[in-house]
């Protein structure tokens, strides 16, 4: 008797297993079209300061269906103040499901002279201890009244060098003054804490003759640690 209660109450389980498995996994299991967002143009493009921006354009699909006009753009940009911004797109597919892409502007002073894709090459003393890095490419922009972005007063020794990410590039404005020097008008720290930003050591010059800019700078918490970047060959903005 006990075998066939044992065998029943398996039988039972079993169903209400298997009913269980069915219901939930419906309307789980479902193929859908992811819409696919295009960006016209570069994915970072520069804008004059104070002018309105205007975007290069973009499209989207949902595999043969244009959903171009469904799109929703947002953006921070504030063109009256010099900087770097983005805009996002984003597609919703007919499932609910959404993706995006994301460009990235720069508000400048596109007629600046300094402008450009620099190539850096840095030497550090370190107290004595002697070591160089690069090139890498560090991004200097106008940003009026004779003075400049620069992505990295350090050369990119840190982010790039040590890999250590964007937020170890210690960017900054400078002010070229009228006999070719800079001085330090801001900085912003590195990822190593709020008083690791860095400061212009001794005299730093540009040289229009060859395009060259040649920064002396300190990370503010490391005064013994000196960084000479060389910032050359430019290449031109988009």
């Amino acid at each position: 008797m006990n075998k066939i209660l044992n065998i029943t109450a398996f039988l039972f389980l079993c169903i209400v297993t298997a009913t269980s498995c069915k219901k939930d996994s419906k309307g789980v299991s479902f193929v859908t079209t992811y819409a696919e967002v295009e960006l016209d143009g570069a994915g970072t493009v520069f804008s004059q300061i104070g002018q309105p921006f205007t975007d290069p354009g973009y499209s989207a699909k949902e595999g043969d269906k244009d959903i171009t006009s469904a799109v929703v753009v947002k953006s921070n940009i504030d063109i009256t103040k010099a900087g770097i911004y983005s805009v996002s797109y984003a597609a919703t597919n007919s499932d609910g499901f959404t993706s995006a892409a994301t460009r990235t502007v720069v508000v400048c002073d596109k007629t600046a002279p300094l402008n450009g894709y620099y190539r850096s090459n840095i030497f550090r003393d370190n107290n004595g201890t002697t070591s160089s890095r690069g090139p890498y490419t560090v991004l200097v922009f106008g940003t009026g009244n004779d003075q400049y972005y620069v992505q990295d007063l350090l050369g990119r020794w840190y982010d790039v060098g040590s890999a250590y990410g964007a937020a170890y590039a210690g960017s900054g404005i400078v002010k070229l003054n009228g006999d070719n020097t800079f001085t330090l008008v801001s900085s912003n720290a590195l990822g190593f804490g709020p008083t690791s930003a860095p400061k212009i050591e001794t005299v730093s010059t540009y040289t229009p003759a060859t395009k060259t800019i040649v920064l002396n700078t300190i990370m503010g918490d490391t005064p013994t640690m000196h960084f000479k970047v060389t910032l050359s060959n430019p290449q031109p903005l988009n």
